[in-house]
């Protein structure tokens, strides 16, 4: 885990237990007496598990007498099994619950999903995130992607230059290639087209890389087929599970999704607990 997302971890982590008042579970509270307790986090359907080394960020942030055993490797494509134990007070273990999945079980589902992406491309193209991501989630959610095999596209707007359609709204598509190289040098400049004769204007002025919003397949081949200075070639827009591998065998070099993570379908999991 690199030090940014481990930072970035601990604030959202911070965040979800002031939110969920985990320090005044008053039902547990009420109708439990002080004990120990051992749980077993279960993923209970099939799927890419992800998250396992937050496990002791987030037990230990609300009692460092909770014990975490991991189960599985991260980034494993799982049937329905045990992937955790969890051992310590009842009371911590009830007041951490929740939040515990919400995090694991997010992160499962994105790498789940991107898993089906990468395994429909067959290894024809890479598969790429967006930022559309849940606010203040970023870095966790694109660790996610990474952990289904899929690679991560800029971070944020200072990552990189790109030139999108309301950017174009005032500028030419070699005026503002020209601008972006003229201000950050340094920077990688890709730009976004829509059509066959933007993609050719692009190409006049050798960005790093060019995005093909919203193509279909057939453009999509034509565009491959003259880029002879071998640009990077991203292909997005309505792109699906369905027909996904029309776009792969395009000879694009890559393609972003953002459903990955800003309409993921959750990965189901729970929390038991037994006395001990």
């Amino acid at each position: 885990m690199g030090p940014r997302l481990h930072q970035e971890l601990l604030r959202n982590i911070d965040a979800a237990l002031k939110e969920d008042e985990v320090f005044q579970d008053v039902t547990s509270i009420a109708c439990l007496e002080k004990g120990r307790a051992t749980a077993t986090l279960l993923l209970k359907q099939e799927g890419t598990i992800a998250g396992l080394p937050f496990l002791p960020l987030i037990a230990h942030a609300v009692d460092r007498a909770i014990e975490v055993e991991v189960l599985v490797e991260e980034g494993m494509r799982l049937p329905p099994c045990a992937v955790a134990t969890i051992r310590g007070p009842i009371h911590s273990i009830l007041a951490v619950e929740r939040t515990l999945i919400n995090f694991i079980q997010n992160v499962t589902s994105i790498a789940t999903e991107t898993a089906r992406f990468v395994s429909a491309v067959e290894g024809k193209c890479a598969i790429l995130d967006t930022r559309k991501t849940l606010p203040g989630h970023r870095y966790m959610q694109k660790y996610a992607v990474k952990m289904g095999g899929g690679k991560n596209h800029r971070f944020d707007l200072a990552s990189q230059i790109l030139i999108k359609d309301n950017h174009l709204v005032y500028n030419g598509v070699g005026e503002a290639i020209e601008k972006g190289r003229k201000k950050y040098p340094d920077k990688r400049i890709q730009i976004e087209v829509e059509n066959l004769e933007m993609f050719e204007k692009g190409l006049k002025f050798k960005p790093d890389a060019i995005l093909l919003d919203n193509m279909s397949p057939e453009m999509t081949r034509k565009a491959v087929s003259k880029n002879l200075e071998g640009i990077y070639l991203e292909a997005s827009g309505n792109i699906n599970l369905q027909n996904i591998r029309s776009y792969a065998e395009t000879g694009v070099d890559g393609i972003s999704i953002g459903a990955l993570t800003h309409s993921v379908k959750a990965v189901d999991m729970s929390l038991e607990i037994r006395r001990n």
